[in-house]
Formats: C-alpha cells, structure tokens, sequence
C-alpha cells in the first residue's frame, strides 16, 4: 500500500519535471519560477523558493515542524567548571552600557545581516542561563548571610534592652 503511495508520488513529481541548465525544478505549475519550484542542483543541494542554493537546503520562507534536530560540537557546562572565569555583574552591565548587549552574544545587526545559527545559539542561551544561575545562587548565599547577621544583631539589640 505504501509502495503503491510512493510510486504515486513519483509518477506524479516526474510529470511535473523539467531541466534547466542542469538543476532539476519540481514545479506544480506550467510556469516554473524560482518562487514556485523545488529545485535539486547536480551537486545535491535543494532549494525550496530558493535557485541557487549554497547549502545542503535552502528554503525561501517559513518552515514549520513538530520537532528539529541540531547536531552540536559542544554544549555550556563548562560554565561549572571550577576554573571558568565567570563574569562579574559589574563587569556585564558595563559591557551592556557599551555594547548595548550580552558578551559573547551577536549584536542586533550582527544576527539581522548574518541571521545565527541554531545549534550555536541554543549553546549561547544556556551559557548565559547558566551563568545567571551561578550568580543567582551566590546572591541567595548573600542574602541569607545578611538576614542572618540582621537576625543576630536584632537579638543583641533586644539582649540589651
């Protein structure tokens, strides 16, 4: 049955195919643009909406899915690592002020001209959580050491009365 489907497809694509200057167009109309075709260069390379494609896949406009996948080549963890220099808040307010964002994170025009790449920002987002958390950890052993030191003189006020 689903072989039966598939061949279907196929019979249906090659209908629609046309050569030109080698790249294969998989188009669903007579008139086959770049806006309107699947394109699959000699090299390999598919471009949805897209005629000249630089990557394995190209696609000119939304793409929706339930899941995607990145393959990464490192992760942020080594944020916990005993020798990671992690960052003053002093110090990253001050990069703030000047940069007018996070170190180590693409500027607005930086991210508009270039776009980001998916793997390498997830990557990015979790070393900035992560440092956050080590700052939100040391500000609540902050905390709790004043409240104690307030509770102690608070008492010694009181013994004194």
């Amino acid at each position: 049955m689903r072989i039966t489907k598939l061949m279907l497809v196929v019979a249906m694509l090659a209908s629609t195919v046309s050569l030109a200057q080698d790249d294969l167009y998989l188009s669903p109309t007579a008139t086959k643009t770049v806006d309107n075709s699947l394109i699959i260069t000699p090299e390999g390379k598919v471009g949805i909406g897209k005629a000249d494609p630089a990557d394995a896949l190209e696609v000119n406009g939304r793409i929706h899915a339930k899941s995607v996948k990145v393959d990464l080549e490192g992760w942020a963890d080594f944020v916990f690592a005993a020798d990671y220099d992690l960052p003053s808040l002093t110090a990253i307010e001050a990069h703030i002020k000047k940069y007018g964002h996070l170190q180590g994170i693409p500027s607005e025009a930086e991210a508009l001209a270039a776009g980001i790449d998916l793997g390498e920002m997830n990557t990015l987002l979790l070393q900035k959580v992560e440092e956050l958390t080590l700052h939100l950890i040391a500000k609540d052993k902050e905390v709790k050491a004043l409240e104690a030191r307030l509770a102690r003189l608070e008492q010694a006020l009181l013994n004194k009365q």
